[in-house]
């Protein structure tokens, strides 16, 4: 972004309440110095601020006192702020009252911004979160199958018949890891010959790893640079995210863009956009059989994963950030 970008460095956070990877299990209090002075210095038109709270209160101060429209970026929704306090959502409210539009990802975020009563004339855009799609897919297809068979052998992984289960993001409890694992020892008694490859880094990695180790059914595979994680979904034929809160997981849309189907959790907050029955399913993390049915799905005689692939393409080209910049900018223009 060159000079466009203005960097503030040494933020400072106080934390009440046990921190947790989950919303609303403790209350986070940043200062940032120098906040205000670098959104006066830019002498801004209009400000898009992130959520209601951590440097939203800065912005809505410069927009009040200097007349600029504010817009905020949302993507909440109902289940994520399950354990939202009353007294946040009346703080809220009053933001909302100053607040020029909203600026959301998708159908629930929209359903809770209007559950809670907030302004429904306000500008609400939906579609505002994407992927870095293009890049990854141009990568993918300077992959060959000779690349492909060289990378599984460097795995130990012998596809044979079985099919290969993409998992990519942080090992932690909030990304329903464990109740994935717990349902794969059960799975693979029936379906053997499958393999789950599970990318990523977190504090309870080496905990699962000493739970479930690597086998041939079961690879923890680690940190991978996102310079060549393309090479991981080049190999999978199916992408499952087991996510027990997610307000728009990026990896779905990366997974789709890559030409894979989609297993995801029904707390995931994209999945009304993007998962349909063309393309892949929903399932409930917290119930095994559902999770073991997710993935049974897939051996399902009628079902073609290269055609599910495409139709994942297919809508995915929908949230580009082409796409994505276009809804912002339009909406914007109107106000």
């Amino acid at each position: 972004m060159g000079d466009h970008a203005v960097g503030l460095v040494n933020e400072k956070k106080i934390f009440i309440g046990k921190k947790t990877d989950f919303a609303n299990k403790h209350i986070s209090l940043p200062y940032q110095k120098g906040l205000y002075k670098a959104i006066k210095s830019i002498n801004p038109d209009l400000i898009i601020a992130e959520g209601f709270f951590q440097w939203t209160p800065w912005a809505l101060l410069y927009s009040r006192f200097h007349k600029v429209p504010l817009f905020i970026s949302y993507e909440r929704t109902e289940h994520t702020e399950r354990n939202c306090p009353q007294w946040r959502l009346l703080y809220r409210k009053l933001i909302s009252k100053y607040t020029t539009g909203f600026l959301v990802n998708g159908n629930l975020t929209l359903s809770y911004l209007r559950k809670n009563r907030m302004d429904e004339n306000k500008i609400i855009i939906s579609g505002c979160m994407c992927a870095d799609s293009k890049s990854l897919s141009d990568k993918l297809r300077l992959i060959t199958k000779e690349d492909n068979e060289s990378f599984l052998e460097s795995l130990k992984i012998n596809r044979g018949k079985g099919l290969i289960f993409l998992f990519v993001g942080q090992i932690i409890e909030r990304k329903g890891v464990l109740e994935l694992l717990k349902a794969w020892q059960k799975y693979i008694r029936i379906f053997d010959h499958d393999c789950l490859l599970l990318v990523g880094n977190g504090t309870l990695l080496p905990v699962y790893q000493k739970l479930y180790p690597d086998s041939e059914n079961l690879k923890f595979i680690g940190d991978v640079d996102y310079s060549l994680i393309q090479n991981y979904y080049s190999i999978a034929d199916v992408f499952i995210m087991p996510t027990l809160e997610d307000n728009w997981s990026l990896v779905v849309p990366e997974a789709m863009s890559c030409g894979l189907p989609i297993a995801t959790s029904i707390y995931n907050g994209c999945y009304p956009e993007l998962v349909t029955e063309k393309n892949g399913l929903v399932f409930d993390p917290l119930n095994e059989q559902s999770i073991n049915g997710a993935l049974e799905y897939f051996h399902r005689p009628d079902i073609n994963l290269q055609s599910m692939g495409e139709a994942s393409v297919q809508i995915e080209k929908e949230f580009s950030p082409e796409r994505a910049a276009s809804k912002i900018v339009n909406g914007l223009k109107r106000e």
